[in-house]
């Protein structure tokens, strides 16, 4: 598979698909495009991309099925009755769907407070890396049947933008009724669709979001606001219509949508500085040499190296590493204090034993490991602004 050259070395695409596109105009589930939907996620799988799939779906789904078997007055909170309602039956349409292509689904339900606290928000990704390395593709979708204050305000739209942002995704791709942003209402015959949205340009300030149709009201208004959240972080974004052959595989490899640039390529000098900035004071990892010669040849950190702890830190922290009473390094820790004291010199065969889990092998993974000459680097920029 060749993807549109726009995104060529993608590896990992968040896709959102709204219940206008899963659904029939009665509610149920419209299982000839779902069956599309998986076979194209199924096939960029099969070419080593990884997707994760936000779904709406199961309030349509839901009221549906509550307008058949629950009289009028039965109805009492709909929308959370129905999301309750109809979450598993999408779900389980879902799996019998990727096994059909030999592939295995997940669900996770969130809420804004998942991407809000921090240990909540750590855990959600670790979950979703671990699915994705196993071939299990995740489904997300807002937990409406508790969440109250979201429904109805496009949150999947959000949802989407900020699941790409918290696993790392190289694209997100958003699923409409239409193909893609117009100038203007896709109603009116002289609308024309707008190819590209180059970052930090002018051309969403001449778009009127608001028209006449139905097409045209609501709706493409979230999904710009959301994908413009994450483009500035390097994360590329096209909307794409529900219309095409192949809902997904199409517009990621033909000029179909409206493609958002992000900003230039990533940037490791932007994520070093980050990272240093939460940098938790007096917390230390004491290594010995052998761990201090593989994390200057940027190794990951074992737990078999370390020597001691100090300090109170959680998993999620930035913590200095030293050797012989020297600081030459600091990282982003996988586990808390706590465990690390116990796991210590160990072999990460063991963590799960010692500590009664294992969210990594890794103490201190190398792409969240920053060296003495980076550290210096920033700490002379403090200096001088």
């Amino acid at each position: 598979m060749r993807l549109r050259k726009e995104l060529q070395g993608v590896k990992r695409i968040v896709v959102k698909v709204g219940s206008n596109v899963i659904t029939k105009k009665n509610g149920n589930l419209d299982t000839r495009r779902l069956r599309k939907l998986v076979e194209d996620i199924s096939e960029l799988i099969d070419s080593g991309i990884e997707v994760v799939l936000v779904s709406s779906g199961a309030v349509s789904v839901g009221k549906s099925f509550l307008k058949k078997h629950l009289p009028r007055k039965g109805q009492i909170d709909l929308q959370h009755s129905a999301s309750a309602i109809g979450q598993p039956k999408l779900i389980n349409t879902y799996s019998r769907l990727f096994e059909e292509n030999e592939k295995l689904c997940s669900q996770i339900l969130l809420t804004h407070d998942d991407f809000r606290n921090r240990k909540r928000n750590l855990h959600a990704k670790q979950n979703i890396n671990v699915l994705l390395k196993n071939n299990i593709t995740p489904i997300l979708n807002e937990n409406d049947s508790i969440s109250f204050t979201e429904i109805a305000l496009g949150d999947n739209d959000h949802l989407a933008a900020q699941t790409a942002q918290m696993i790392n995704a190289d694209a997100l791709l958003m699923i409409t009724s239409t193909n893609g942003l117009y100038d203007k209402d896709p109603g009116y015959p002289d609308a024309k669709r707008i190819a590209e949205v180059p970052f930090g340009s002018d051309v969403l300030d001449s778009v009127n979001f608001q028209g006449k149709t139905a097409v045209g009201k609501g709706g493409m208004e979230s999904k710009v606001h959301a994908v413009t959240k994450i483009t500035p972080l390097g994360i590329k974004a096209i909307i794409s219509s529900l219309d095409a052959d192949r809902i997904i595989l199409d517009p990621l490899t033909k000029d179909l949508g409206t493609y958002f640039a992000p900003k230039n390529a990533y940037d490791p000098e932007e994520r070093k500085a980050w990272l240093l900035s939460m940098k938790k004071p007096n917390c230390y990892i004491e290594v010995d040499r052998g761990a201090y010669k593989a994390l200057k040849k940027s190794k990951s950190l074992l737990p078999k190296g370390i020597i001691d702890v100090y300090g109170e830190f959680y998993k999620g922290d930035c913590v200095d590493i030293i050797c012989d009473g020297e600081v030459f390094a600091s990282g982003v820790c996988e586990y808390g204090n706590t465990e690390v004291e116990q796991i210590k010199g160990r072999h990460s065969d063991e963590i799960e034993d010692l500590i009664g889990f294992r969210t990594s092998i890794e103490v201190i993974h190398t792409i969240n490991l920053i060296l003495e000459h980076d550290i210096i680097k920033e700490n002379k920029n403090e200096r001088i602004s």
